[in-house]
């Protein structure tokens, strides 16, 4: 007889249901603030609310990095966010749907990306002199903006150890059936 497999819930997995909501999430905030200033120029009169939110955003919360076009090692962050992570949310949100194992490995490839593209964000905000940026930043507007970057490391980091322990636990359940 063979055994008929039934799939857990997403609501079932809180762990699970965090890093969905993560991915999920992330799409709509790549697509409509992130990558904007990737947009191609002739796409300027349909996508005018996105560039004055971002300026909105920009202007409210003295964000150099959104603010400053020139940063060639911030944009290139942004083309791997719009060429590498924005189909990867689709994925991760997909898979953890619906319950893939096999996505506990990506997850731990991607958990390592972010955390090191999110460092140097937090480390040149709060080690540059202030002249580095193209517009004053205050210690206070630093503070916010590190509070505002900080979880994208966190959350990151707690991703990595627990789909690490994944993946190991995957390990060792495959190594044990071998030896059986």
């Amino acid at each position: 007889m063979t055994a008929v497999s039934t799939r857990v819930p997403l609501s079932a997995r809180p762990k699970d249901m965090a890093m969905f909501v993560y991915f999920a999430s992330h799409i709509p905030a790549t697509v409509f603030m992130d990558i904007v200033p990737l947009y191609p120029s002739f796409l300027a009169p349909l996508i005018q609310p996105l560039l004055e939110f971002q300026d909105y955003y920009v202007e409210t919360f003295r964000d150099p990095f959104m603010g400053d076009r020139s940063l060639i090692w911030f944009n290139t962050f942004l083309h791997m966010e719009a060429l590498v992570q924005l189909p990867f949310f689709v994925f991760a949100a997909w898979a953890l749907y619906h319950n893939k194992r096999s996505i506990a490995l990506w997850l731990c490839v991607y958990s390592a990306h972010v955390i090191t593209t999110v460092l140097p964000i937090l480390t040149t905000l709060n080690l540059s002199k202030d002249s580095a940026f193209p517009f004053a930043v205050s210690e206070s507007q630093k503070l916010f903006l590190t509070c505002l970057y900080t979880p994208w490391v966190l959350f990151p980091l707690w991703m990595l150890i627990e789909c690490f322990q994944r993946v190991r636990s995957y390990e060792a359940q495959g190594v044990s059936k071998k030896k059986a």
